[in-house]
């Protein structure tokens, strides 16, 4: 069966038996790279087709609902601020609002002391207002201890003339002061007669506007 036999010599016939394997050999292999061929198609389609199917029902976007979102709530109305008118000028200061305050720079004096006596005029309103608090206007008088008699004032010796408008803050204070020589006095600046040792008043008057009285002491 393996040593070849005819009329032919051998080797023809070997080299037939050659050719017929070889040619079986190569029909095999083209089979075979045909089966493999055919299994990668199969592969490679399938992802071409998921990727389609995929392409085809795209999922929805986050911007896309958020922009869905956003729609449906409408902007908050702008709001409108108001704002309070200026104030106008100040107005003329009523008298409840002034407030006057005497003031004496110490309690006890010595006799022959010049005492330092004041006024203390004061808005105690909340707003501005507008005063005169000119000389014509103010007065510091000095009265016995029981507020009777009244032994000194301001307006007797000085001056009582002049305006002095002034825009009063709230809680301002404007002061005034002048010393006393420890003597009477008499309308026009008459004769002084020195006093003696004890207690007297001090009086402040702005206008219509007069001071609580405040208790100081001429000693020996």
């Amino acid at each position: 069966m393996i040593e070849p036999t005819g009329p032919l010599p051998s080797t023809v016939y070997w080299r037939r038996r050659l050719a017929a394997i070889g040619a079986a050999l190569v029909t095999l292999l083209l089979v075979i790279w045909i089966v493999a061929m055919s299994g990668s198609d199969d592969d490679t389609t399938q992802p071409t087709n998921a990727a389609a199917v995929s392409s085809s029902n795209p999922p929805p976007s986050t911007t896309e609902s958020a922009g869905a979102s956003s729609s449906t709530t409408p902007p908050p109305p702008p709001t409108e601020t108001t704002q309070a008118p200026p104030p106008g000028p100040p107005q003329p200061c009523p008298d409840d609002v002034i407030g006057v305050v005497a003031k004496a720079n110490k309690p006890f004096y010595t006799v022959g002391d010049q005492p330092e006596l004041s006024m203390d005029v004061v808005n105690t309103g909340p707003v501005p207002c507008i005063r005169d608090i000119g000389r014509q206007h103010r007065e510091l008088t000095v009265l016995t201890a029981d507020g009777a008699t009244v032994l000194w004032s301001s307006n007797h010796c000085l001056a009582a003339e002049g305006n002095e408008v002034r825009v009063m803050q709230p809680k301002e204070a404007f002061n005034y002061g002048t010393t006393w020589a420890g003597s009477t006095s008499q309308p026009g600046c008459g004769a002084h007669t020195k006093v003696g040792p004890g207690d007297y008043l001090l009086v402040a008057k702005l206008a219509g506007r007069t001071s609580s009285p405040v208790v100081f002491r001429l000693e020996r």
